[in-house]
């Protein structure tokens, strides 16, 4: 699973895939000849394929690390890293690093001190000392405000001043026992101690990038270089950074990405993690993500998938630079990544320089294996989440991971049920009894590596209730146990299949992902054109055999998002609205070539989440305007 940003990124992702499938494709057995493979000294992995339609090539690196490598207390790391990576370097984003460095000292010092202090209070202490902040934040006078302006260390002074003058104890937290003092420790000095830590760093940040930071030095040279794509994200099973340039600008990439992963200086920290909180924050808020991440801590009790990957806000908090610093040093290494060259490029080339940059920085340990699995369950598990947002069913069912060999059934499974207009549950369910607003998605997650669900999701459509859903759902799963897919229907499925394979192997984009996603995966990148012949050979009786198998009450988790009214909550086509991803999905592919095409662009130009998730609305609103959005469908 991608926090929001990175899902508006995906959005662009898919529709660019969409584009570059348009046009004359490659076959997967002559394809998987072309790729060529090498290894450098240090153990990192290239893997490259030569094709020379067009003078560009598409250029990435993945990390064998998401966050299913994180562990309990350090959740959320590896979204964290992505974002510290576009940071710079020791050459890169800096006017003068050595000048740079002891602001970067300073500032980790004092945000040591802050985890230290939040730690000593306790967190119920520190909540209502926070509150109370608030209050008195909100009452500045209107000049002092002005004068404050977004000067956060001149704000965190004023504030500190006007509490000390309240008094030892200020009447507002007066009233809560052991609130300010215990055992001869006065906690309310620890508060103030931690908000004027705070206002110093903001301070020292500031000079910091007046006097040395070269703002997104990183994203203009590559811009200014014909990039296209630049980008990266982080899920469950592993970390990509990726762009697309012209071919003979590979040289540079070679220069930029080696010298990130070799040197990288994470500098602002401490505001960056702030970015990255607040992502976690609105993710609290988002339905569909309160509903994943309440569902994925109940199916899994022993899996890592059972925490988000944006990780938990109390890991975040407590997370600081020297920690990332390791992370990165042991999970980072190039002997835990894999290159991926796909384009206008010269595999002796490749190697030349591959050597040239990459091969001198050093091995690290190689990390054990995780070996934890999910226990079988032994009995069905529900949960309610109470939300303002449409009500929402999701229902998952444990399932065998590769190679096992009942896993590729579930590759024929998931079309069958929701592969398409002549599915089973888009027929039942959607088209003929109109019980969900939208047709029910059937996928497999929340990762691939280890011991995951076949998850079924459906939207309940007015007045119909999630009941009515559920029921019908398992009365098409009942029937795949005793009643066997017609050759026809699983035909159907394999051509689907065959030509979603034949289109993604059409662009440098498909390929490079398809032998990245098998590298990381499968641990070989053969091993997904091995799969494809694999799942030509499924039969309807496998169908049954495993519907039977796995699709059975005790193996499944159910959840249930119930709609509760909030005081004051937005109104339909108010800002509160949520934006429907697939609908929006859905039309933007309807548009023509060109339209299409200017949308991806957009989303590439941009910089910021904020930026494109605005630019998201603006088009959340022509799609519902052109009878995509869910009153419409209604």
């Amino acid at each position: 699973m991608f926090g929001k940003g990175e899902r508006l990124f995906l959005l662009a992702l898919a529709v660019t895939l969409a584009l570059c499938c348009l046009g004359q494709a490659a076959f997967a057995q002559t394809l998987e000849e072309k790729v060529n493979e090498f290894e450098l000294k240090n153990g990192m992995k290239f893997l490259v394929v030569e094709r020379h339609e067009a003078p560009v090539a598409f250029f990435a690196i993945v990390f064998n690390v998401g966050s299913a490598n994180e562990w309990p207390n350090v959740t959320g790391i590896s979204h964290l890293l992505e974002h510290m990576m576009f940071k710079g370097t020791e050459m890169m984003g800096t006017k003068d690093y050595k000048k740079e460095k002891s602001y970067i000292e300073k500032t980790d010092e004092l945000g040591g001190r802050t985890i230290a202090l939040r730690g000593e209070m306790g967190e119920w202490r520190f909540e209502a000392f926070k509150d109370f902040s608030r209050k008195v934040l909100g009452e500045f006078t209107d000049a002092e405000k002005e004068e404050i302006g977004a000067d956060k260390f001149r704000q965190n002074r004023l504030l500190v001043e006007k509490i000390r003058a309240m008094g030892p104890v200020p009447a507002g937290l007066a009233s809560r026992k052991h609130l300010v003092e215990q055992n001869g420790r006065n906690y309310l000095d620890m508060y103030l101690e931690y908000e004027t830590a705070w206002g110093e760093i903001a301070r020292l940040t500031d000079e910091q990038r007046s006097n040395y930071i070269v703002n997104n030095e990183l994203w203009e040279t590559y811009m200014n270089n014909g990039s296209r794509m630049l980008n990266a994200g982080t899920s469950n099973d592993f970390t990509v950074y990726f762009v697309y340039l012209p071919a003979n600008r590979m040289e540079l990439w070679m220069t930029m990405e080696s010298d990130r992963m070799d040197s990288p200086v994470f500098r602002e920290f401490w505001t960056e993690r702030d970015v990255v909180m607040e992502e976690r924050r609105l993710s609290d808020n988002d339905p569909d993500d309160v509903l994943d991440e309440a569902f994925n801590s109940v199916a899994f009790t022993a899996c890592p998938y059972k925490w988000p990957v944006l990780g938990w806000m109390s890991d975040l908090r407590t997370t600081d630079r020297d920690e990332l610093v390791e992370y990165h040093r042991t999970h980072y290494s190039p002997n835990n990544a894999t290159a991926v060259v796909v384009g206008d490029v010269d595999l002796a080339t490749v190697k030349k320089m591959a050597k040239k940059y990459f091969e001198s920085i050093p091995a690290q340990e190689s990390l054990p294996a995780l070996e934890t699995r999910e226990p079988a369950q032994q009995g069905e598990r529900r949960l309610v989440i109470e939300h303002d947002a449409n009500p929402k069913l999701m229902i998952g069912y444990h399932k065998p991971i590769h190679p096992d060999p009942e896993a590729v059934v579930f590759d024929v499974l998931t079309d069958v049920l929701a592969g398409g207009r002549t599915s089973r549950l888009y027929k039942s369910i959607y088209d003929e009894k109109k019980l969900t607003a939208e047709p029910p998605a059937v996928y497999t997650g929340p990762g691939e590596r280890y011991d995951n669900l076949m998850i079924i999701s459906a939207e309940p459509k007015h007045p119909h209730t999630l009941e009515e859903v559920e029921a019908a759902i398992y009365e098409e799963i009942e029937k795949l146990k005793t009643e066997p897919i017609a050759e026809r229907e699983l035909q159907r499925i394999l051509n689907q299949l065959d030509s979603r394979m034949t289109q993604t192997l059409g662009s440098n984009l498909g390929i490079a992902f398809t032998v990245m996603m098998g590298e990381i995966f499968r641990g070989d990148w053969h091993a997904m054109f091995r799969q494809y012949d694999l799942v030509k050979e499924v039969t309807p009786e496998d169908v049954m055999s495993v519907s039977g198998k796995y699709l059975v009450p005790k193996n499944r988790t159910v959840a249930y998002r119930v709609q509760v009214k909030k005081e004051g909550a937005a109104g339909e086509g108010e800002a509160g609205e949520e934006v429907d991803q697939q609908a929006l999905r859905a039309y933007i592919m309807s548009l023509p070539q060109e339209e299409m095409m200017a949308i991806v662009q957009k989303f590439q130009s941009m910089r910021s989440e904020a930026e494109a998730m605005e630019y998201a609305k603006e088009l959340w609103e022509q799609a519902k305007a052109a009878g995509f959005g869910k009153d419409k469908a209604e």
